[in-house]
């Protein structure tokens, strides 16, 4: 009887949504997927770009950097540049931030109520939704905590805190990584060409 019902309430969730509905929900939804996608490549090699600039700049100053530099001196140059990089991180971590878990929202409703996509499609957009949360509301408050850490406290102290940055860093690319595999997949099965993507919510054998 439970079984009957549940494919009651699929096959009604299939009826309501028609093929070109599903179809175009599908394009659409594997447009902005690709742009989310594309995103976090870009983010994942611009964020860690502004701290390398420090060095580059500090190594090779231009001339109006390298007179200011004999003004107030290299410590506090670096200092000043240090914190220019942190904050202009800080935003970039911080919008991106809101725009995945937007799309990741976005993604997971359009699936879900435009489409009749399967169990293994919804399961993986949920699980990129959960993963954008994640990274909005514990990991980019915390690396942006510690870069403006970094400004306030001793050079010894800068050290330590710089060395856990980098390690929030580094799972921050993890994670984007995994969004990435997952999205791809998840693209991939958007895009497929056989027939039958519409119905699979019927009985969770299809995408």
């Amino acid at each position: 009887m439970a079984n009957h019902a549940r494919v009651s309430s699929s096959s009604s969730a299939h009826d309501r949504i028609s093929h070109h509905t599903s179809w175009l929900t599908r394009r659409v939804t594997a447009v902005l997927l690709s742009m989310w996608l594309g995103g976090i490549l870009l983010v994942v090699l611009v964020a860690p770009a502004g701290y390398r600039s420090v060095d580059s700049t500090m190594a090779r100053p231009p001339q109006h950097i390298s007179k200011a530099m004999k003004q107030v001196g290299q410590g506090p140059m670096r200092d000043i540049l240090q914190y220019q990089a942190s904050e202009a991180n800080r935003v970039v971590l911080e919008w991106w931030g809101l725009l995945q878990m937007a799309a990741g929202l976005v993604v997971f409703l359009m699936l879900l109520f435009m489409s009749t996509a399967g169990r293994p499609a919804l399961g993986l957009s949920l699980g990129m939704l959960v993963m954008s949360v994640l990274l909005e509301f514990f990991l980019i408050p915390r690396i942006s905590q510690l870069g403006q850490s970094i400004q306030l406290t001793s050079q010894s102290q800068a050290a330590q805190l710089e060395a856990k940055l980098r390690a929030l860093h580094l799972g921050f690319t993890a994670f984007e990584m995994v969004l990435v595999l997952l999205g791809a997949i998840l693209l991939a099965l958007l895009l497929r060409s056989r027939p039958g993507f519409s119905g699979s919510r019927r009985d969770g054998v299809e995408a």
